[in-house]
Formats: structure tokens, sequence, C-alpha cells
């Protein structure tokens, strides 16, 4: 469906904000809890409930956005509403529980990725739905980026507690933003087949779909080994090889500028991949050697180059990933197959970091970039499967509307 200009510059602000006000304090979060000296078993549930909401909500929302049409205005709104209620809870208490909801409050405004993802793709023809996610996929890292790079500096200059206050703000830009898009953008794509399903057997149609499970554990994988790397352990590791904090920033950079960098390049092109799952093997196998490379250097400049590696890959990865689930399930319900495919990979964002720090006790710290460099060639050797069942079928097609 066809949108005017404006629409696309008002969403895509929209964008920056959803997760500008969610990522602000991220990279001091950690630092924060524990000069509130609430312990790693605590700090743990905390952090944690920002996941385990996503894995818990994404499907249901997905569900009960299809069966019941709910406004995708409407979710996304509320959504941001969340945000700033989890914001006010995060900056105005020093204690466990509401802090705890704070954070809780974060993954449920977390969970409204499925209805963004789907309302934006919807507003692209089928033939640039590439192009779509991979606009959508450049403004949440260049989102993620500016605000993790600004983070430990407003920290430094205002407190720990004016980074809750900005995610606050703009959660509240947000709000306004989607409230000041008029009915006629906010209207979606229609089921063109006019073969919709409804209730239950939309989540049949979904769960029985091999094709989305694949690309669910495909994303999984990415996730697990993003949220144990840059998100997680890479900067320790990194504090090893260099003892400088602010250079820390330097591996932020060097991961998340080529992160940016990949799905703009993919939203510059004008088609579709021949294979998509082609594609997604040559990432997965670069970004696992690149992993298993990282664990045996002791040069903190080779290790920043193989962190840019790593996120050109994976900035390669998830676009099209999206790419191919906004073009699952038409006739199922779309936000139904995005909801079941975030539930699972949410898992990954859970996962994957607690499987890395039991490693790193029971190892070292570099057995980490080993695990992750594991995930990602599993990632390879699945996508492999799919690339010569995708040519399979394309060949299959080929063949039938020839004898047709």
């Amino acid at each position: 469906m066809r949108q005017p200009q404006n629409f696309h510059i008002v969403f895509l602000s929209i964008v920056f904000c959803f997760w500008f006000s969610m990522y602000i304090y991220i990279p001091t979060f950690s630092i924060y809890l524990d000069v509130l000296d609430m312990g790693y078993y605590a700090s743990g549930i905390i952090m944690g409930s920002y996941g385990i909401m996503q894995i818990i909500i994404r499907f249901p929302l997905g569900i009960a956005a299809d069966k019941y049409k709910i406004s995708s205005k409407l979710l996304v709104a509320f959504g941001f509403a969340v945000s700033f209620i989890s914001a006010l809870l995060l900056a105005l208490t020093n204690d466990f529980m509401p802090i705890f909801f704070g954070r809780f409050l974060a993954g449920v405004t977390a969970a409204m990725w499925v209805v963004l993802t789907i309302w934006y793709s919807s507003s692209f023809e089928e033939s640039r739905s590439l192009k779509a996610m991979g606009i959508l996929q450049s403004m949440t890292v260049a989102s993620q980026l500016i605000s993790m790079a600004i983070s430990s500096w407003i920290a430094d200059v205002l407190g720990f507690t004016s980074l809750f206050w900005i995610g606050g703000i703009f959660a509240l830009i947000g709000l306004f933003l989607v409230l000041s898009l008029s009915s006629a953008d906010t209207v979606e794509a229609e089921d063109k087949t006019g073969e919709g399903k409804q209730g239950k057997s939309i989540v049949k149609h979904v769960v029985k779909n091999r094709n989305l499970w694949s690309l669910s554990l495909l994303s999984l994988l990415s996730h697990a080994v993003l949220f144990t790397t840059i998100f997680g352990f890479s900067s320790v590791y990194f504090n090893e090889l260099n003892d400088h904090a602010a250079a820390i920033l330097l591996l932020v950079i060097a991961f998340m500028v080529p992160h940016v960098l990949a799905p703009v390049m993919l939203a510059l092109k004008k088609r579709s991949f021949t294979n998509p799952f082609l594609i997604m093997f040559i990432c997965f196998v670069i970004g696992a050697l690149s992993l298993f490379l990282m664990g045996g250097t002791n040069n903190w400049a080779v290790y920043c180059f193989l962190h840019t590696i790593l996120g050109l890959s994976l900035g390669f990865i998830f676009p099209v990933l999206l790419d191919q689930v906004s073009k699952t399930n038409h006739k199922a319900g779309s936000k139904t197959a995005m909801g079941f495919y975030q539930s699972l990979y949410s898992i990954g964002i859970v996962a994957g970091p607690i499987a890395a720090g039991y490693v790193a006790r029971q190892v070292d710290l570099s057995a980490v970039f080993i695990m992750s460099s594991i995930l990602l060639f599993i990632g390879g050797m699945i996508s492999a499967a799919e690339s010569a069942a995708y040519q399979k079928s394309r060949k299959y097609k080929r063949e039938h509307q020839v004898s047709t």
C-alpha cells in the first residue's frame, strides 16, 4: 500500500523514539543497579524481566491484533504510554520492586515491535518488502547506536537517573507522533487473497509452518549472539585488552556503524535476493569465523576489527529474516506470524547471555566467543539446508508454470 512521504518520515521518527526511550540507559543500567547495591541475583532478575516479557507477550499480542483487528496506532500509542510509566518508576525510586516493574514494563513496550514491523511493511508493495525491512532495521540500529554512545557521558554529567527522565521524554515524543498520524496514514494492507483465516485456525496455520520455524530459529541464534557479545560480554573482554573506559566507545562504533550500513545497503537494493538463504549462509559463516578469532586475540584493535565484521554480518541477516517473515502467512494473519517469530527469537535474548555466563564461569571469558561462533555455525548449516530447499522449490514452480 502506497503511503505519502510524510508518513515515512513520521513513522521512522516513531521508531527512533521507540528504541531510544529504552536503550538510553542500557549501557549503564547494570552499573546503576550495582551502585544501588541490588546484588547480582536481584540485578539478574530485573534485567531478565525485559526479555522474558517479550517471550510471553509477543505471540499472544500478534494473535489478538489479527483476531480482533486492533488498531496498530492504538497498540503503539499504548506501548509509548507504558514506556513513559516505566521511565517514571525507574527514575523515582531506588527499591527493588518498583525498579523490577519499571524494567518489566519496558519489556511490554518492546513487544509492540511486532505491530510496528507489520505496520511499516504493509506500507510497501510486497516486491519492495526487503527495502522496508532494511530501512526499519537501519533506523533501529541508528537509534540504539546514538543512545548507547551518549549514555555514559550523560550519566557522568547529569547522573544515572537523568537517563530515565530522557527516556521518558522520548516516550512522550513518540506518543505524540503516533497520535499525530491521520486516519488515512494508519490504514494497513488488506488481505488480498480474500482467504484470511480466523481465530484458532490462524494459530494452527502459523505453528505448522516449517519455514517460519526455520526463520525463527535462525533469528534466535543470531539474537543469542548479539546479546552475548556487543550487548553482553564484549565490553568486559575489551576492558581486559584496553582498560581505558572511554575506549569502549570505539568498540561500540566498530560494531554498530557497519550494523547500520548493512540494512541501508539492503534498503537501496531495488529487488529481493534470488536466494536469501544463500546470503544468510555466507553471513553466518563469516560471522562465525570472526567470533572464533576474537577469543584468541590479545590486540584490542584487531578485536574491534573483528567486531566490525560481526556487526556487518548480523546487519545483513536481521533485515533479510524480517523480509522473509513479512512474506510468510499472508493468508494466516501477518501479526500472528510476526508475533510467533519474535517470541521465539526472544528466547535467544534471555538464554544466550545466561549460557555465556555459565561458560565464562566454568572455562574463561574467551570461551564465550567460541560458544557464539558455534551458534552462528549452526545457523550457517540451517541456512545451507534452507537454501537448497528454496532453490528446489523455485525450480519446481518454474517447471510447473512451463507445464501449465
